[in-house]
């Protein structure tokens, strides 16, 4: 606890929680030069911290942190776990000789990637001639699966719309055990930024160099790391960010399609120009 809390907490008898609590409306209503210009109150905005299970809860209750839907039993001590959705992007063969990929033309993007929909283990064991022995234990045949190929990546969803806003921010964290399996989730590609609520896009990739791995529907695949920040200057993320427009959870529930999980460069700020 800095030097200014503790007076804080000295002067008007607060328990840790109350401070918390008082801390956190001083933090979202203003910035660090009133603070110290209007206030004379410093060093109360001059970190970044990781959230930790009871401030994600305690944030989410003030506004500051969307999690929709939520599931109490995925909230770790400073995470939250995030589930696959059903819908994804894989890569398509190349038509031709042409195997150039200008990034920034729409047409040339939209060419490449195919919109796939989750089977079941059934329906994909059937059109791959496998069995339950050579599938293993654990996956059902009921259950939606996303077979992802050695060595290649696809473009997956999130089931829930998560983020922070005003001063909360995020990073995505593929889970460790994920990763001992070969599988990486975002990258380098997985900082959130300050007003993102929406699902968010995975780059799944496959580092196996032999063997398809099966990637369970609704199943936990990556991690979601909240952070208290400063607040920002002027607009969040939905003032000119590309993959999400609106604020309100229920119109970002209606216009989501999985079209946003593709790559948006024909909508960089120097391409428009």
């Amino acid at each position: 606890m800095g030097e200014s809390a503790r007076k804080l907490k000295d002067r008007f008898k607060l328990d840790k929680h109350e401070l918390e609590d008082v801390l956190l409306q001083i933090r979202s209503q203003f910035t660090p030069s009133d603070l110290v210009r209007k206030l004379g109150i410093e060093g109360l905005l001059g970190h970044m911290s990781v959230l930790s299970d009871s401030a994600i809860l305690r944030h989410q209750a003030a506004g500051n942190i969307v999690i929709s839907p939520y599931n109490e039993s995925n909230l770790s001590t400073s995470s939250y776990d995030v589930t696959l959705g059903d819908n994804y992007f894989r890569e398509r063969e190349p038509q031709g000789k042409c195997t150039i990929l200008n990034p920034y033309d729409e047409k040339k993007v939209r060419s490449i990637w195919q919109l796939c929909k989750a089977k079941t283990l059934h329906q994909e064991r059937t059109s791959r001639d496998l069995t339950l022995d050579d599938i293993g234990e654990n996956i059902s045949d009921k259950d939606k699966v996303i077979m992802i190929r050695p060595k290649s990546m696809v473009l997956a969803h999130t089931t829930e719309y998560i983020g922070g806003k005003n001063i909360v921010t995020t990073m995505m964290k593929a889970r460790s055990t994920w990763g001992r399996n070969f599988i990486e989730v975002c990258k380098c590609a997985g900082w959130g930024d300050v007003g993102y609520t929406n699902r968010w896009t995975m780059e799944i990739t496959n580092n196996s160099e032999h063997y398809t791995i099966p990637l369970v529907v609704g199943r936990r695949i990556a991690q979601i790391v909240f952070f208290e920040v400063d607040p920002i200057l002027e607009k969040d993320y939905t003032g000119n960010g590309k993959y999400q427009k609106g604020r309100h959870l229920a119109d970002l529930k209606r216009t989501w399609t999985p079209d946003a999980m593709l790559p948006k460069m024909w909508l960089d700020r120097e391409v428009r120009k």
